[in-house]
């Protein structure tokens, strides 16, 4: 159940981590910045949804791995929340300028962030079957 729920969050989480990112590159003070928190907060909820659904089907394939092998290591998370945001905002024929660059770093940083997020809230206890000592695979 933790699994879902971890999930979504962790996307909301890197969509809104990019969103202030992004929009901390301008060094333009705001007219009205309760008005920009507002609209980068918004901006970020959309990102996490167009973001997450690009990468909602590697999540979920690596999720399945991560509980059947029972994985709980926050660097395996977040290692994989670095490979997600690659994956998702990364397009293949991007050119490559000190914008380009800029933009990458930050995708990265909001990887970090959902990876973490995730390992917070599901990760920890990931796994499909707890072993105890009466069901252990039995060795050869």
């Amino acid at each position: 159940m933790m699994v879902p729920f971890g999930l979504i969050l962790a996307i909301l989480a890197a969509g809104i981590f990019l969103s202030f990112a992004v929009f901390s590159m301008d060094p333009a003070p705001a007219s009205d910045p309760t008005v920009e928190n507002a609209f980068t907060l918004f901006t970020g909820v959309f990102l996490a949804g167009t973001l997450g659904s690009i990468a909602f089907y590697p999540a979920i394939l690596g999720l399945m791995i991560t509980e059947f092998f029972s994985w709980r290591s926050l660097w395996i998370y977040l290692g994989f929340g670095l490979a997600l945001s690659l994956f998702a905002t990364h397009a293949p024929g991007e050119p490559v300028d000190s914008l380009a660059i800029a933009l990458d770093m930050r995708a990265l940083a909001a990887g970090l962030v959902g990876g973490f997020v995730y390992w917070l809230i599901a990760g920890r206890g990931a796994g499909i079957v707890q072993r105890t000592k009466d069901n252990r695979p039995k060795s050869l």
